[in-house]
């Protein structure tokens, strides 16, 4: 195993907390929020100093995009023994990262979404439509987070749970 350079490791930890302070602008204010000077402010550097690790904005999208779906995934990943399981992990983590969760789908900005997540979300445990019970529970996902200023008109919970176990 290769032992890590103090420049590197200073370079990746400087990368983490650039896409760090990149998720918590997407958090408070959405991906318009992101911006070099934004970043730059929140570590207290200059804005250039940001396109040192990314050559561009871009970039630092993608690279934003990959982190949120890495991080999805781990949440999924304990439960995978059961459908049912997954998708209230996932019901749960949506819920905690509303503006992450339609970052990933490309909902709300000009990033396309929706594929890279697909692709990496974990097969669901029972049937092979993995794909259909995951568009579903993200379908759900986006009419519950869509009550979040209503009373929903019922229990979401359960939905998920069937969705997770759809079949053709």
């Amino acid at each position: 195993m290769a032992i890590e350079s103090r420049r590197e490791r200073l370079r990746r930890e400087m990368t983490d907390e650039i896409i760090s302070a990149a998720r918590l602008l997407l958090e408070k204010g959405g991906p318009t929020a992101i911006t070099g000077r934004a970043i730059a402010r929140q570590l207290g550097v200059t804005a250039p100093a940001i396109y040192r690790y990314f050559p561009n904005l871009d970039a630092l999208i993608r690279a934003l995009n990959e982190s949120v779906i890495s991080e999805l995934c781990a949440a999924l990943d304990s439960t995978r023994e059961r459908a049912s399981g997954m998708a209230a992990a996932f019901r749960g983590w949506v819920l905690d990262h509303p503006a992450s969760f339609k970052f990933v789908l490309g909902l709300t900005s000009r990033h396309p979404g929706g594929h890279g997540l697909m692709e990496r979300l974990p097969q669901l445990p029972g049937h092979d439509e993995s794909t259909l019970r995951w568009a579903a529970l993200c379908g759900l996902a986006l009419l519950e987070l869509g009550y979040a200023q209503e009373d929903p008109p019922e229990d979401f919970g359960p939905l998920y749970a069937a969705a997770a176990e759809l079949s053709t």
